[in-house]
C-alpha cells in the first residue's frame, strides 16, 4: 500500500508536502539536511506511529541529497526499505538492505528518485537480541527476499490497522503485540544462524530455562508476555532465551509466546459468559487479526 493511501486516525499522524519549501525534516533517527536534486514539484508524505518502546515513521521521499548525522544519542535505529535505491557514503544501497544504527554516524545519502522506507527508533540499543555485534555506527544487512517480504508485510499491516483505528483504547491494548511482532520479524531476519545455534551439551540447561519461562508466563498474565521483559526477569539476554526455546521446542520465542496467548484465549472463552465473543477474547489477549487464531480456536 502506498503511504499516500493511508488516512490519519487517533493513533496515526499524516504529514504531506507538495513543495520543498513546505517540507520539514523528521529527526526520528537524526537531523539531516536535504537539498532537492531538481526544481520540479515534490510529493512527499510520512505517517507517524508511536508504539510502547519505539517510534515509527513510514516515509515517501523525493529526489534529494541528505547530509548529516544519522542516529540518536540514546537508543537504536533501523531503516527498512519498502521501495528503495540510493547511494550512502558512496555505496549503492538497494531494496533488500536493512540498516541498523547505534549512536550517531555521519552520512551522505543521494536519492535520485522517490523512495519509500520505514525509519524506526527504539528506546534501547537492542544490543541484547543478537542483531549485530557493534557499539556505534551503521551496519547494513542484505536480506533474503522471503525475509524482507515478511518484514514489509508486518509493517504494512501495522500501518493499515493504525490508519483504520477508531478506538484509541483498543489500539493501546494491541500496540505492545504489534511491536513484539515487528521485533520478532527483525530477530528472524537479523540474527545469524550461528548465533541461534545451540552449543553442544546445552540441552539440559536450555530445558531448565524454558521450564522457568513457562512457569513465569503462567504467573505474569498476558499483559507482560513480551520477550524483553521475560528475559530481564529470567536474568538472561533475549538472544539466549530465543536460542533455548528454539533448541527445546523447535519454534521461535515469538511462536512459543503466541501459543501461550492462544491458550489464554481458550481459557477465557471457556470461563466467559454467553455474551463473550471470540473476537473480544482474542483482542483481550493481543491478537489484532482473527486469522491468527482461527486455526487454534477451531
Amino acid at each position: 500500500m502506498p503511504v499516500r493511501w493511508l488516512d490519519p486516525s487517533p493513533v496515526l499522524r499524516i504529514e504531506r508536502f507538495s513543495s520543498f519549501d513546505e517540507f520539514r525534516p523528521n529527526d526520528v533517527i537524526g537531523g539531516m539536511r536535504s537539498t532537492p536534486l531538481d526544481s520540479s514539484p515534490i510529493s512527499a508524505s510520512r505517517s507517524i506511529l508511536a508504539l510502547p518502546d519505539c517510534l515509527l515513521v513510514l516515509q515517501r521521499s523525493f529526489a534529494r541529497r541528505m547530509e548529516g548525522d544519522l542516529g540518536a544519542n540514546r537508543g537504536g535505529g533501523v531503516v527498512i526499505p519498502l521501495a528503495f535505491h540510493a547511494t550512502m557514503n558512496g555505496t549503492e544501497v538497494g531494496g533488500s538492505t536493512i540498516g541498523v544504527i547505534r549512536g550517531r554516524a555521519p552520512v551522505d545519502v543521494v536519492e535520485r528518485h522517490a523512495n519509500t522506507y520505514l525509519m524506526l527508533r527504539f528506546s534501547s540499543d537492542m544490543s541484547n537480541r543478537g542483531w549485530a555485534d557493534f557499539d556505534k555506527g551503521i551496519e547494513l544487512f542484505r536480506l533474503a527476499p522471503v525475509k524482507m517480504l515478511a518484514i514489509r508485510s508486518v509493517i504494512l499491516d501495522m500501518f493499515c490497522l493504525a490508519s483504520n483505528c477508531t478506538d484509541l483504547r483498543e489500539f493501546e491494548l494491541l500496540s505492545g503485540r504489534l511491536q513484539e511482532t515487528l521485533v520478532a520479524g527483525l530477530d528472524s531476519a537479523l540474527v545469524e544462524d550461528s548465533v541461534k545455534r545451540a552449543p553442544p551439551g546445552s540441552l539440559d540447561r536450555h530445558r531448565k530455562l524454558v521450564e522457568r519461562l513457562d512457569e513465569l508466563v503462567a504467573t505474569v498474565g498476558e499483559a507482560n508476555l513480551y520477550s524483553a521483559n521475560l528475559a530481564l526477569t529470567l536474568g538472561v539476554s533475549v538472544c539466549t532465551l530465543q536460542t533455548a526455546v528454539q533448541h527445546v521446542c523447535g519454534v521461535s520465542l515469538h511462536q512459543h509466546l503466541r501459543s501461550k496467548r492462544m491458550w489464554l484465549v481458550r481459557k477465557l472463552l471457556v470461563k466467559g459468559g454467553p455474551l463473550l465473543t471470540v473476537t473480544a477474547a482474542a483482542r483481550a489477549n493481543g491478537f489484532s487479526e482473527m486469522s491468527y487464531i482461527s486455526t487454534g480456536i477451531d
